[in-house]
């Protein structure tokens, strides 16, 4: 055995120690990169606005002239659309997905609960695009034909729902339907765990005195849980606010204040994606990206709200919890248990046959409850099914071609007696869908995954918890923005690459750079304490305990994550029309435009030819099961801490 030399020992926990301070220092300057990219993502929007805003002031707010000839712009029209849009969505979607979480929650059975819970999950994963092109499909003409003249003949055609000279399907309604079934599983989802967050006491002290599962449910857990559920329909709010590609496939896109909902109309994200890649660079183009300021302004404040609401949530869960039921009984129209005719006048309930109906009475509402909780949640799966259906329908005989995954784009053609059309591919796309993502991976994988460590391991701090604050704002920044900006600095920086893969790798890097970041803290901080106190006590440094310790107990819930990430960034259209262009072809270079899944689908969704929509159905369904394989992927990679330490 080898004695260490004089001094040996010494020099190397002096070197142990000055890499623990860079592994600190490092992750830190990562992490605080998050709030630097907000920072940079609010400077080049305020700074390429400036013109616009130095122009027009306050009154672009307020003007609902859009003139491009005469350079007079205003954002009233697209702000209203906007508001229109997302309030109607919020009025459809909240009832239902309120519905939806209290079946789930509290009265399915657990058979049912896993598999319809993970339906659920899994509709908040489908691409924007793949929602838009089924809207355009099916619920424009659903609207079109049954109804927005039925609604319009119920209200006597008056108020919103006022009629047209011709409904046509694409208009606010449309859109508004869109933004509801993309928001319910959203809030489903959040509200849903916020009921399951209420103590289990809570259920079970009002059962005890008699209770339906539903009066339990209305008395003892709603109340709790209603931070929980308010911070679920902002999150909600702030996807309707930014969504830009589905409602600009189902909107029609005219820059007028409707008076009616059954009108065309605009958004502020509908109005970037339709003027921004077509508008020379000038003051229009200015005023687009004032829109996009605007845009940005709103999406953090409804961000940041829901996260401070979502923040005292969780600060209260370890609180007193409400009164129990018995302190609240004078409330109730009477006690839940029939009491013997010698107790007081003010707590004695009817008996015998008034008894009897009060007890039906009970069992009907209960009944009642479990029926329209249950139809809710159809509705929230509903869209889901439908879109598959839709995509194998129209389709599957694409998918089912080998050549269809290395093909081209054919040339648009509608078969007709004596004429076959060519069959097409999706090489190109699947291609460059690929490359872009590899190349966010490369930029968000690293980085994400030592932010999170600093906010995991050293992070306990102020600048921490900032930090943790910025990157969920990121979350819900509409995606548009991040490729609005990452198109500019690549204008401004690398003007041949500002369409490329390369410019859509780095737009789809950004998207997935937040997303990492906190799904490594949340994952390093599921790893018990005590294992860390343990890797300590035996002398490893704490930066040796984190990369072989924490992370390897926590590597499933880190691939989770990641695969989360990565299903999000491939299937997002938003950023990538503004940075990767689109081609037809294979890809030969970094700097060249490229080919990808959302943008081809988004191209032909609206095509006459009938053989390019076929492909872009095709396309929808290789994105349908990407997400699912990542979906199940992310569930089979996550185990239990324990195993995981066990098999480390």
């Amino acid at each position: 055995m080898t004695r260490p030399r004089p001094g040996q020992p010494a020099r190397r926990l002096r070197w142990l120690r000055r890499l623990g301070q860079v592994v600190h220092a490092g992750t830190a300057l990562l992490a605080a990169g998050l709030i630097g990219l907000l920072a940079l993502l609010a400077y080049v929007l305020v700074e390429f606005a400036e013109p616009s805003i130095r122009r027009f002031g306050f009154g672009f707010l307020s003007s609902s002239t859009w003139d491009g000839i005469h350079n007079v712009f205003g954002a009233w029209p697209q702000i209203g659309g906007t508001l229109i849009t997302s309030a109607l969505a919020l009025l459809l979607a909240v009832p239902v997905a309120l519905g939806s979480a209290i079946f789930l929650s509290e009265i399915a059975p657990s058979w049912l609960r896993s598999p319809v819970t993970y339906a659920v999950d899994l509709s908040a994963a489908i691409p924007s695009v793949v929602y838009g092109f089924w809207a355009y499909l099916v619920l424009v003409p659903l609207d079109a034909q049954t109804i927005e003249p039925g609604l319009s003949w119920l209200s006597g055609g008056r108020g919103p729902f006022s009629a047209p000279e011709r409904f046509t399907g694409s208009d606010l309604f449309t859109a508004s339907i869109v933004l509801a079934v993309m928001m319910l599983p959203t809030i489903s989802a959040l509200s849903r765990e916020a009921l399951r967050a209420v103590p289990r006491t809570q259920r079970e002290s009002a059962l005890s005195l008699g209770a339906t599962r539903w009066e339990a449910t209305r008395m003892s857990v709603l109340g709790p849980a209603r931070s929980g559920i308010l911070a679920g329909v902002i999150l909600g709010l702030g996807r309707a606010l930014g969504e830009a590609i589905a409602v600009t496939m189902v909107i029609g896109n005219i820059p007028i204040l409707p008076g009616t909902v059954f009108s065309s109309g605009t958004t502020l994200a509908s109005w970037l994606v339709t003027g921004f890649s077509e508008t020379p660079p000038g003051l229009e183009q200015d005023a687009l990206i004032e829109l996009g300021v605007i845009l940005l302004v709103v999406a953090i404040l409804v961000n940041v709200l829901a996260r401070l609401i979502l923040a005292r949530f969780r600060d209260r869960e370890g609180e007193e919890p409400p009164r129990p039921l018995w302190r609240r009984r004078r409330r109730l129209r009477g006690p839940l248990l029939p009491t013997s005719a010698s107790a007081p006048t003010a707590t004695r309930v009817p008996t015998g046959s008034a008894f009897l109906r009060r007890r039906r009475a009970r069992r009907a509402v209960l009944w009642a409850a479990i029926v329209v909780t249950a139809g809710c949640t159809v509705l929230v799966v509903l869209p889901l099914a439908s879109v598959v259906a839709t995509a194998a329908q129209l389709g599957g005989s694409a998918v089912l071609q080998p050549g269809f995954y290395s093909g081209t784009t054919p040339i648009g053609c509608n078969a007709r007696a004596g004429v076959t059309c060519p069959v097409g591919g999706i090489g190109p796309e699947i291609q460059g869908s690929l490359v872009m993502l590899g190349l966010a991976a490369l930029i968000a994988v690293p980085v994400g995954l030592l932010a999170g460590i600093y906010l995991s391991e050293y992070g306990r701090n102020r600048f921490g918890r900032t930090v943790s604050f910025v990157a969920d704002v990121l979350t819900g920044v509409p995606t548009i923005l991040l490729g609005v900006v990452v198109y500019v600095v690549f204008l401004m920086s690398y003007h041949d690459a500002a369409h490329s893969a390369l410019s859509g790798g780095v737009a789809l890097g950004l998207i997935m750079l937040p997303i990492v970041t906190r799904a490594t803290e949340e994952a390093l901080r599921t790893v018990p304490v005590a294992l860390r106190e343990a890797a300590l006590a035996l002398g490893f440094p704490r930066h040796r305990v984190t990369g072989r310790v924490v992370l390897g107990c926590a590597r499933g819930a880190l691939i989770t994550g990641i695969l989360l990430a990565g299903s999000r960034a491939i299937g997002d259209a938003a950023a990538l029309l503004f940075t990767a262009g689109g081609s037809n072809f294979y890809l030969q270079n970094l700097t060249t435009p490229t080919a990808s899944l959302p943008w081809f689908i988004f191209q032909n969704f609206n095509s006459p030819y009938l053989n390019l929509q076929t492909d872009a159905w095709g396309a929808v369904l290789v994105l349908l099961l990407i997400m699912l394989v990542v979906s199940i992927g992310a569930r089979l990679a996550v185990r239990p801490v324990g195993d995981a330490a066990g098999a480390g």
